[in-house]
């Protein structure tokens, strides 16, 4: 009779976690955890032939309030670019966040101004914090939206502020 009743409990229990309705968070993170990894590890390597597999190729990257990057390509050059003015540009992830299509991800980057590109080479290093929202179709990144303080980052690789004079 114990073998039944132990039978019958473990059956019981086995619907119980069966019946549980799907979490919401748990499955966008197990789908869009692994793109945002590779992503990230794109930046961090300059490797951008996996960015194929991860991105739509009409994917868009809102940097800030003035810049966009519209396909795929302008988004290989724009990271390609950063990683020529900043060879030891590093992106380490403080915090995500999956819900649905969507993440969130904050984030810190470091690196040093070394290399040529839209601003001189000045040989001072920076560390910046940001957060990037992103959104996800068919479990590939299709747009995102960052943002960070472009003018700190600046200041750390030695550009100054003035005031307009009169």
């Amino acid at each position: 009779m114990k073998p039944i009743m132990f039978l019958v409990l473990l059956v019981s229990v086995g619907l119980l976690i069966g019946c549980q309705p799907p979490d919401p968070v748990r499955e966008a993170t197990a789908k869009l955890k692994p793109v945002v990894d590779t992503y990230i590890h794109a930046w961090n390597t300059g490797n951008l032939d996996t960015l194929n597999a991860i991105c739509d190729p009409q994917v868009v990257a809102y940097v800030g309030t003035t810049s966009a990057y519209r396909g795929l390509d302008s988004l290989k050059l724009f990271i390609a670019g950063t990683r020529t003015m900043y060879p030891d540009f590093k992106v380490t992830v403080e915090e995500e966040l999956f819900v649905g299509n969507h993440a969130v991800t904050r984030w810190t980057i470091t690196g040093t101004n070394t290399g040529p590109g839209y601003i001189p080479p000045t040989g001072k290093s920076f560390k910046a914090s940001g957060l990037t929202l992103s959104r996800f179709v068919n479990g590939k990144l299709a747009e995102y939206r960052q943002e960070y303080d472009r003018l700190y980052l600046l200041q750390q690789v030695g550009f100054k502020l003035t005031p307009p004079t009169k």
